[in-house]
């Protein structure tokens, strides 16, 4: 199996003489295992390569040691193939002077041949399940095994982070403190609502941020309006939205910007003027960095994909999605039932904001032990199916507007009652009505690293816009 001199496999994804470069340079110089960050001994294609690497990779101080025991264990063949690839990286010098930079570069050339090897794996796995009939391999079974087998090679193309000390840690913390002193704004991306952001600190790169409501209530409005107001500041924006359409999205937006009811642009009774706004509206959001996903039946793999390809078209600084209930939950993942099911999703999520070092926003739907309430404010305990949610999520925050139900409970005369009565009970509900028109409650229930508070928002309905209040925070 081991030659002084194999001859290259016929393969054009195959390059046994980087193997042996990469081989060649750990085992002169073994501290260099170090700089392979996301290295994995399985990209060596040779056999008996990823044994030589782990040998040395179970103790970098000793590499040699290690590979002396690997020879005294071997036959005749296996040392003379180690002989020979310390042998030619001692004697040619060039190994011996090289930089870590350039043995991480050899390495990363062979991890991307290992991927492309992978992927036409995968591409002859994609045939054989196209070719399969319909009863054994449904067609969206197979595109969703297709779209997770190119999430598992594609995770690996991002560059892995390198262990870092407390002090740089800190020194990252500090300044991170005076960048948001110098701008005077939070750390993270701004919200659009300054009462928000001075809570929460804005969307850190890194977090899991979960905003939930129950139907009525503008979570996915909200979202909207946050994922937009990112975009205008620059940041590129993946919006997957798999409860709404682009085109309901895109009229939110004209709305948003104009103030023009958003019943006025679906029924086309539009004024000239009011035409000429939203024309104007579209110029000036032109050219935003704002991917939307508005397809169903995506997974928690699929969204990370569709992440890669945003990052790659314009950069990417914040995902949102809603919502977390309605992502496709993977195929071993659904047999375990809705509550593990969503768990994996809000934990692919946190996920997905490490991997890319960006803020994730994640809608969710609340359960509906609220509505048997009398104050219907809600709670933790009020996350639909929560699983991992509360565990996951550095934030979670709550909408919250008692005006959507008290427009559904007008007092009714009860049996018996008498006019003083039913007037009394009638003008408080008048009162109470008329008191929280138009007002919004962000219930901030768990900060990682805060407290917890409510602030108070304006809500347009017309427009389904949140506004800030004067003294918002209670």
């Amino acid at each position: 199996m081991f030659d002084s001199a194999p001859s290259p496999p016929p393969d054009p994804l195959v390059n046994a003489q980087l193997e042996q470069a990469v081989l060649g340079a750990l085992l002169v110089k073994p501290g260099l295992i170090e700089h392979l960050n996301g290295f994995s001994p399985d990209a060596y294609a040779i056999d008996g390569h990823a044994d030589i690497h782990r040998a040395l990779a179970d103790n970098p101080a000793g590499g040699a040691i290690a590979v002396m025991k690997m020879i005294a264990l071997g036959n005749d063949d296996l040392r003379a193939y180690i002989a020979g690839l310390a042998g030619t990286a001692g004697t040619a010098g060039t190994v011996v002077s090289m930089r870590p930079e350039d043995v991480a570069g050899y390495a990363a050339h062979v991890m991307d041949l290992h991927r492309r090897r992978k992927l036409v794996q995968l591409a002859e796995q994609l045939k054989t399940d196209a070719l399969t009939p319909d009863a054994e391999m449904p067609t969206g079974k197979a595109v969703m095994r297709a779209l997770d087998g190119l999430d598992s090679v594609s995770a690996g193309t991002t560059t892995a982070k390198r262990s870092i000390s407390l002090d740089d840690a800190m020194d990252t913390a500090l300044q991170a403190a005076e960048d948001a002193m110098r701008r005077q704004g939070p750390a993270g991306l701004s919200t659009g609502f300054p009462s928000i952001d001075a809570a929460i600190g804005g969307l850190e790169d890194g977090t899991l941020t979960v905003l939930a409501g129950r139907p009525g209530m503008g979570k996915s409005a909200f979202g909207w309006q946050i994922a937009l107001w990112v975009a205008q500041s620059g940041v590129g924006v993946l919006a997957v939205s798999l409860e709404m359409s682009a085109k309901e999205l895109g009229r939110r937006a004209l709305c948003a910007a104009t103030g023009i009811p958003i019943s006025r642009v679906k029924s086309g009774r539009l004024s000239t003027d009011e035409a000429s706004r939203l024309v104007e509206a579209r110029r000036r959001l032109t050219g935003l960095p704002l991917t939307i996903e508005d397809g169903g039946g995506l997974t928690a793999a699929a969204i990370s994909m569709k992440a890669r390809s945003a990052h790659r078209r314009h950069g990417l600084g914040l995902v949102m999605i809603d919502h977390l209930h309605i992502v496709a939950a993977a195929e071993g993942d659904a047999r375990h039932g809705p509550t593990h099911a969503v768990g994996t999703v809000s934990t692919a999520s946190k996920r997905l904001a490490k991997e890319f070092n960006v803020p994730v926003l994640l809608l969710a739907q609340l359960n509906r032990g609220v509505e048997g309430r009398e104050d219907k404010r809600p709670t933790l305990a009020d996350l639909r199916q929560s699983g991992n949610i509360e565990q996951d999520a550095d934030a979670v925050g709550f909408l919250f507007r008692e005006e959507y139900y008290l427009a559904r409970a007008e007092p009714e005369r009860l049996p018996g009652e008498n006019d003083h009565k039913f007037h009394e009970r009638l003008d408080r509900y008048c009162n109470a009505k008329q008191r929280l028109a138009g007002k919004a409650e962000f219930i901030l229930a768990k900060l990682r690293d805060g407290a917890p508070c409510t602030i108070n928002l304006a809500f347009d309905g017309p427009t389904t816009s949140f506004m800030e209040l004067p003294d918002a925070t209670d």
